[in-house]
């Protein structure tokens, strides 16, 4: 280890060195070394990361389309490497990958990945922070980004970023109760209370001469308890509760509060809704702990235990986003949830004109377009899908949305091909191998095309 730290210390410096004379292709050899030799060194991938950036002079695209066919190489290796949870392997041929465009938003997200199997989170987080920077606006990443940053216990850098969702999507309403978890967590994290599994141990954490019943101030769930006895007809409190419940996980406990705080609201529709979203929480707990346990077992009772949860949880969903999409009908989001599980029941025809609003949205609109091609498709009006899915690829970004991307090609070739123009469906399946050689059976038609 200690040749190995000589080593990448010596590159360090021949880097650096590289970098004061504007020699970036040798300051980016050196620093990959050092990543190499030192795999848990942050300071090492942001300075490789940046003689990278600067050696395609900040163009924001890398390699440009001279690196297409290599990223689609890595990229299978990536697929490969993860479905066998070789993370080393992930991690570098990722990092293959940035060397040809380092604000390549998944292959910073499949490094940050990686990292956290790798129990690396400090690269991680940077790794997630470059393609953030990348994709400013993707709230599904920005999500993802305040995952790590809560784990990391960086309560405010998180509550900001989850704020910035709830600017891009005001309407999201499960940023806002982030915000309120994450602020919750802080106050628990602060006291002290977060790794104390009960009372007497953080009661220990503060003072070993204490016993086993918390003071105020010593255990946030016993606090916001004294407050809602204390004044039982506000609101607040039951709601408070409730949020510090749902974060360290009680979830049957956090959904009788909220089933409590409705009664003391007189139906208020927002505290109604509350309690929805922990019923809500609390079905897909179930289903992942029957998961769970079906995986390790070889009862057939057990997945058919899942699959009965499933059923359960999807129809309630169900039930919940026909109500809100009457209440919400500018949130085009909702809409776009609730048409993705009737697609699932083949209701193509109420699918249908809810894709049709959400495709008015120009964040969903591709995404909703796409759909609206399988919704054609499947109800036989092949025609109607194939103007859906080419009306959609415009909209599609590989980088940002690879599967959709992949899925609406794949998908148009094969409406293609059943509407006999064998020409467009040979190109829709070349896209799809351009970006994913392996996806499904498009390698096969194509080859069956060609032959015919």
């Amino acid at each position: 280890m200690a040749d190995r730290n000589q080593q990448a210390a010596q590159c360090y410096r021949r880097g650096n060195d590289a970098m004061q004379k504007g020699n970036w292709e040798l300051a980016e050899a050196m620093f990959s070394t050092c990543v190499k030799l030192i795999p848990d060194n942050v300071m090492y991938r942001n300075l490789l990361r940046n003689s990278t950036k600067k050696k395609y002079k900040d163009n924001g695209k890398g390699a440009g389309s001279f690196s297409k066919t290599k990223l689609m190489g890595i990229r299978s290796r990536i697929k490969k490497a993860k479905a066998a949870e070789e993370w080393e392997e992930v991690s570098k041929a990722a990092e293959e990958g940035l060397l040809l465009n380092p604000w390549d938003v998944q292959l910073n997200v499949e490094l940050a990945e990686a990292m956290q199997a790798l129990d690396r989170s400090e690269i991680a987080r940077a790794a997630l922070f470059d393609a953030v920077k990348a994709a400013p606006k993707d709230t599904a990443l920005l999500s993802k980004f305040a995952d790590i940053l809560e784990e990391r216990a960086e309560y405010d850098e998180a509550i900001k970023v989850m704020e910035r969702v709830s600017l891009i999507e005001p309407s999201n309403l499960n940023a806002v109760r982030r915000i309120t978890e994450l602020q919750t967590k802080k106050t628990t994290h602060r006291g002290g209370y977060e790794d104390a599994a009960t009372t007497r141990d953080v009661s220990s954490n503060k003072a070993a001469t204490r016993g086993q019943v918390a003071a105020p101030g010593e255990s946030v769930e016993t606090d916001l308890k004294h407050a809602v006895r204390k004044d039982p007809q506000n609101v607040d409190n039951y709601v408070k509760l409730a949020a510090h419940l749902r974060s360290i996980k009680k979830y049957e406990e956090s959904l009788e509060i909220l089933t409590k705080a409705v009664e003391v609201s007189g139906n208020d529709q927002g505290v109604v809704e509350q309690q929805e979203d922990a019923e809500l929480l609390l079905m897909k707990n179930n289903v992942d702990l029957a998961r769970e346990k079906a995986d390790s077992s070889d009862d057939s009772d057990d997945r058919k235990k899942v699959a009965e949860l499933s059923i359960e949880l999807r129809n309630r969903k169900i039930e919940v986003l026909k109500v809100r999409t009457q209440r919400y009908p500018a949130n085009m989001g909702m809409k776009l949830e609730l048409a993705q599980l009737l697609m699932q029941l083949q209701q193509w025809k109420e699918s249908i004109p809810l894709l049709q609003k959400a495709a008015q949205d120009p964040r969903l609109k591709g995404k909703a377009q796409m759909m609206l091609g399988k919704c054609f498709m499947y109800d036989g009006k092949l025609s109607m899908a194939r103007g859906q899915f080419e009306r959609a690829i415009p909209e599609l970004d590989h980088e940002q949305e690879p599967e959709i991307f992949k899925e609406c090609h794949y998908l148009l070739g094969r409406v293609c091909e059943d509407l006999d123009d064998k020409p467009a469906a040979e190109k829709f399946y070349g896209e799809v191998l351009v970006v994913d050689y392996e996806y499904k059976d498009a390698l096969q038609r194509l080859e069956k095309i060609q032959a015919g």
